[in-house]
């Protein structure tokens, strides 16, 4: 018997917005987010209650026999999980498979297996800007003061700004946006997005955007694209101007958006997936993200993919491993070369 009684219903559970924000605490676990980000997806959203409570609402894509469970960066427990696979396959008995991504937690369950990890980098933020700078490492705080000590000397017009959901506008993400790549192609890193994710980080932003930026002269030198969700900070982009590198603008970019958080009173700051040593020097913590497929049968599909997943992360790291570094780095000289010509 089912622990829980379901009930599906086909779109978006926008009724439930404020119970999946609360919740999942999510930047990604919300209607506005899939309805920009999955537009070719069929969707559907389950409410599992217990007693006629409601104890989660999850909400899912399907296109042909794959079914995409949009529940990310959240805590789901690996038997909530299981029943509802089950009760998936059994309610849609077209679907082979479902994936299930970005989980803190860790799954080990039939008929499922790991496709792929990343960390996310959380800050715990302390009630003031005081406690969180003297919990900074000596370098860190020194680089810091004197980042800006001269910064403000050399560019005393510098100022930092913030602009919230309707106050953003669409050149403010198209400039943050150019920096980024600018920034890639200079490290000699083609950019995984492109021009027109644009209008999808505009769209966004409209709901739940926070745009932090350094302008000199009217002019956007160091910016990032956040996005807040019930006291919790998610920083999804960063980037600078390279003629502005010497200051590390980046950095005091993102000490300025920590102390807007902390004085908030949010309680975590993410600096989501990807690794830099920036984001350990900031005191944030790596915490797993699991990304599950789970199979309707054992079927040749499963084994093939899971054989599969295996290799490629084991390919991912090797290619991370100190014994590559110097074919990555020739690789990144060879981009960075050829991207300059462009």
């Amino acid at each position: 018997m089912d622990k829980f009684s379901y009930e599906y219903y086909e779109g978006l559970p926008f009724d439930y917005e404020g119970f999946l924000i609360e919740k999942y605490k999510s930047f990604i676990t919300n209607c506005r987010y899939i309805e920009i980000y999955f537009p070719k997806d069929k969707h559907y959203f389950a409410l599992l209650k217990k007693e006629d409570k409601i104890s989660e609402v999850i909400v899912f894509g399907i296109r042909d026999k794959d079914c995409n469970v949009y529940n990310s960066l959240v805590n789901i427990d690996q038997t909530i999980i299981h029943e509802f696979s089950e009760n998936v396959f059994t309610k849609f008995p077209e679907l082979d498979k479902i994936r299930f991504s970005a989980s803190y937690l860790k799954y080990d369950l039939i008929k499922s297996f790991l496709l792929s990890t990343a960390n996310d980098y959380i800050l715990e933020l302390p009630d003031s800007m005081e406690t969180y700078f003297a919990e900074l490492g000596a370098t860190t705080r020194r680089h810091l003061k004197n980042y800006k000590t001269r910064l403000q000397r050399d560019y005393p017009q510098a100022h930092f700004n913030l602009k919230s959901k309707s106050e953003i506008e669409r050149e403010d993400i198209d400039r943050i946006v150019q920096l980024s790549f600018q920034r890639m192609k200079s490290k000699g890193i083609i950019p995984g997005k492109t021009q027109n994710d644009v209008d999808d980080f505009f769209r966004f932003s409209q709901h739940y955007g926070l745009v932090g930026y350094i302008e000199i002269d009217g002019k956007i030198v160091a910016g990032s694209i956040s996005y807040v969700i019930d006291n919790r900070f998610f920083l999804f982009m960063i980037a600078h101007d390279n003629d502005f590198a010497k200051f590390n603008i980046g950095q005091i970019c993102i000490a300025n958006l920590i102390q807007y958080a902390i004085e908030k009173g949010f309680t975590t700051f993410h600096f989501l997936w990807g690794e830099n040593d920036y984001k350990l020097r900031f005191n944030a913590k790596p915490h797993q993200l699991s990304t599950y497929v789970f199979y309707k049968t054992y079927s040749v599909d499963f084994i093939l993919s899971k054989v599969k997943s295996r290799f490629s992360r084991l390919l991912i790291q090797v290619r991370l491993s100190k014994y590559t570094k110097p074919v990555r780095d020739a690789i990144k000289l060879y981009r960075k070369r050829n991207l300059s010509f462009r």
